[in-house]
């Protein structure tokens, strides 16, 4: 099992604190998302060179930190990290990843020590964590489910709030062969110009073709906070303060 955290993006909505680093980079309760993360994966058995961190905004000053915080994972540069979409992140780490099933995580995400065995433990050949609730807003990417399996037949964000069963945190397992397919369609997107697509275009077009079944799991009980703006950053500072606060 491998993973893959896209890490490319600037996010320019937390400025100033991205201005001289990756967003992955910024920091909850004095520690970088991105070590948030790696810790998380270590403590689900992944780590090392199975920790695939794709690169591009200020990737001089990510592979400082990790150098400088002690870890090792591959490193793939993203080149199109400022004008193509998220798909592309997900594409460059295909030779990395060879073959292997794979989780995919956001790299702006803040999430607890539940989350990933959850995920982990879910039946194949995709599974995605998925805050199963009603009243999803607009900004949100969604899924619907459909069929007698409850495969997810609709990731978007445009998805009507009444046909969605809740939000896709950006976090997904993948496993072989469907992960060869993933790979397949997301070049496929840009081999036909269509470049402004999120990584769950190629979800959308292998559900639609009968492919996986792509699964929801249900971590609406788990912590797990996408931090956009100072907001959601200040929600994980608490969010974080809380779980520190309960284990002491």
């Amino acid at each position: 099992m491998k993973a893959v955290i896209l890490a490319a993006g600037m996010g320019s909505r937390l400025l100033p604190l991205t201005a001289d680093k990756p967003k992955p980079l910024v920091e909850v309760g004095g520690r970088s998302l991105l070590f948030h993360m790696i810790d998380r994966l270590a403590d689900a058995g992944i780590r090392g060179a199975d920790v695939i961190v794709v690169s591009g905004y200020r990737q001089d000053v990510l592979r400082r930190s990790l150098e400088l915080g002690g870890y090792a994972p591959t490193i793939v540069f993203n080149p199109r990290y400022a004008d193509w979409n998220n798909f592309w992140s997900l594409r460059v780490a295909s030779e990395a990843v060879a073959g292997d099933a794979f989780l995919q995580i956001d790299g702006d995400l803040l999430f607890d020590g539940a989350l990933l065995p959850r995920l982990l433990a879910a039946p194949g050949p995709a599974a995605l964590a998925v805050d199963v609730r009603p009243g999803v807003d607009d900004e949100a990417m969604k899924v619907a489910v459909g069929g007698p399996d409850g495969r997810i037949v609709a990731f978007s964000k445009a998805l009507a709030p009444e046909r969605s069963v809740g939000e896709s945190l950006g976090i997904a397992r993948i496993d072989p062969p469907l992960g060869h397919a993933v790979f397949v369609e997301l070049q496929a997107l840009a081999d036909e110009g269509l470049v402004n697509e999120y990584y769950e275009a190629a979800y959308q077009r292998l559900a639609d073709r009968g492919a996986g079944p792509f699964r929801v799991v249900d971590v609406h009980d788990c912590t797990a906070i996408e931090i956009d703006d100072h907001g959601d950053l200040a929600r994980a500072e608490a969010a974080l303060g809380h779980t520190l606060r309960n284990r002491s």
